[in-house]
């Protein structure tokens, strides 16, 4: 007689193979492919979108917010501003890395129990994204291996590219405090740093 089930482990089904690589403080495991080249084609393509917004530092949500800003000084003739986001976008391209792209690449490459590995949704992505925010070890891992997806992977090593994060997070945090002067309705004139 037994008194207590084995919980059984729900990890991802998937035609692919996958391996365990981290469990989080919650609890929950997460998984990689064993193979990257087999990653699924709708997950692999995510990717790739959240690789690319990676590479300029912005996540697309805020690049769409820059870009409806600098149409509205535009047609303001406010050019002083529009140049100002300008010179945000531009700021932001020569980051090595930027914590809330990388999220959003780890949340979608990599897999925790009971999300359907061949398919994506925004449901098991938030839930990935909400585990990372509020578990800062975990964070960590993950922020270090999407860089290593990134194309400048090879220009620091994974604890030097944590320090970097860590020193960096002010100039990270400058574009929110950029886009809420920008929609409280402050025209900027002058640097924002």
């Amino acid at each position: 007689m037994k008194l207590f089930k084995r919980k059984k482990e729900q990890k991802p089904a998937s035609k692919h193979e996958l391996r365990e690589i981290y469990t989080s403080q919650d609890g929950s495991k997460w998984f990689e492919f064993l193979q990257p080249m087999n990653t699924p084609a709708k997950r692999a393509i995510a990717a790739e979108v959240a690789t690319r917004f990676a590479d300029m530092n912005v996540t697309k949500a805020i690049l769409k917010e820059l870009i409806q800003g600098m149409k509205g000084h535009a047609n303001k003739g406010d050019i002083v501003s529009l140049f100002g986001i300008l010179a945000e976008i531009e700021f932001r391209l020569d980051f090595i890395g930027e914590e809330e792209t990388l999220l959003e690449l780890a949340s979608t490459y990599f897999l925790i129990e009971g999300e359907p590995a061949d398919d994506l949704s925004e449901e098991w992505t938030n839930k990935k994204k909400t585990i990372l925010k509020n578990d800062t070890a975990a964070r960590d891992f993950f922020l270090s291996r999407a860089y290593l997806f990134t194309t400048k992977f090879s220009e620091l090593s994974g604890r030097d590219f944590q320090k970097y994060l860590k020193e960096n997070r002010e100039n990270a945090e400058r574009i929110n405090r950029f886009l809420s002067a920008f929609t409280s309705g402050d025209t900027l004139k002058t640097s924002i740093s």
